[in-house]
């Protein structure tokens, strides 16, 4: 049944939509980030190094965007003393605008939670949305996008079309998106997902048919193959992303023990990834990022010290709780 409700989807792909709207060099003019717990950072702690002189060393929570934040405040700094320029920094460093419209509580509400998303996004007229894990809960999870339980195992393929619908609201205004595929995380069960929660292996395929169906008719879509990329993170190789290999060797562990989240190097790693994808949407368009962990966790630091009574403590939202949902009785 599964693989023929993913036929009559792919059906029902409809026509080529029109190229997205890019004015050449201004692609990362405004960039929102929508998405669950991954785009939001759960867990992604970096610490400074304690010591004698340093007993109280900062620590900071990053998510996607900040970490693009901080990457393209690298960047600055690091192009300033190519030229001798005097650094910029902070506020004063030349950089795109990120809006960050991820949740931790995606898992909740779906089908709200997404819309609530991509209704912000629109608003702030953005030149290009990054959703890696917008779809991921509209294929796990225990609720469908009108709020009600699932109860049936067909029902996610199914419950994928509301999320591709509202990714559809994007590439209708002329909005470029980067988004990913599914991936397998059942290795998640009892350690951050239930077992109600997750998919059989053939709804991840059906599921990933139709949405590589979808990209093929979107030109205003570029897909980040996630599902692969956490293949080759569980198996601890190093996994190539943004034409850099990431060796946990040298970077450490990208994925966190929950077997389901990124870590702080595996999020400068799929943020690598995610932007050399859409650099495909306008090669015109200035790389304005340093995608080196250290820089960015430096950078990062750096920025908390300079808050009135920054103390130790990330000087922030805490992460987001975990994503577990009660199944439905």
């Amino acid at each position: 049944m599964l693989f023929a409700l993913a036929s009559l989807c792919l059906a029902l792909a409809g026509e080529p939509t029109a190229p997205p709207t890019i004015e050449p060099g201004h692609l990362y003019d405004r960039i929102a980030i929508v998405g669950a717990s991954a785009s939001d950072g759960f867990g992604v702690i970096v610490k400074e190094e304690k010591s004698d002189t340093n007993p109280r060393p900062a620590a900071v929570h990053l998510n996607m965007t900040k970490v693009l934040r901080h990457a393209a405040e690298a960047h600055a700094v690091g192009s300033a003393s190519a030229t001798g320029a005097a650094p910029a920094t902070g506020d004063d460093a030349p950089a795109p605008i990120i809006h960050h419209y991820a949740s931790g509580l995606f898992f909740a509400s779906p089908g709200t939670v997404g819309r609530g998303e991509i209704d912000r996004a629109l608003k702030s007229k953005v030149t290009l949305v990054i959703a890696l894990d917008y779809l991921f809960w509209f294929v796990y999870g225990t609720v469908t996008a009108d709020g009600k339980p699932m109860t049936e195992e067909a029902e996610r393929v199914a419950n994928l079309e509301s999320g591709l619908a509202q990714l559809d609201r994007l590439l209708a205004e002329g909005v470029p998106v980067v988004t990913g595929t599914i991936p397998d995380v059942r290795d998640s069960i009892g350690k951050m997902l239930s077992k109600a929660q997750v998919p059989d292996p053939a709804t991840i395929v059906a599921a990933n048919a139709r949405i590589a169906e979808w990209v093929a008719a979107r030109p205003g879509v570029r897909l980040v193959p996630l599902a692969d990329i956490l293949v080759t993170l569980k198996t601890g190789e190093p996994v190539s992303l943004g034409g850099t290999s990431w060796d946990p060797a040298k970077w450490g562990a990208m994925l966190q023990g929950d077997q389901l989240h990124p870590t702080f190097c595996g999020t400068v790693a799929l943020a690598a990834g995610i932007m050399m994808t859409a650099a495909e949407f306008d090669p015109s368009s200035p790389s304005p990022w340093t995608l080196d962990p250290e820089a960015i966790k430096q950078c990062a630091i750096a920025a908390e010290k300079k808050k009135p009574g920054a103390t130790s403590a990330p000087n922030e939202p805490s992460p987001s709780p975990p994503t577990k949902v009660i199944p439905p009785q």
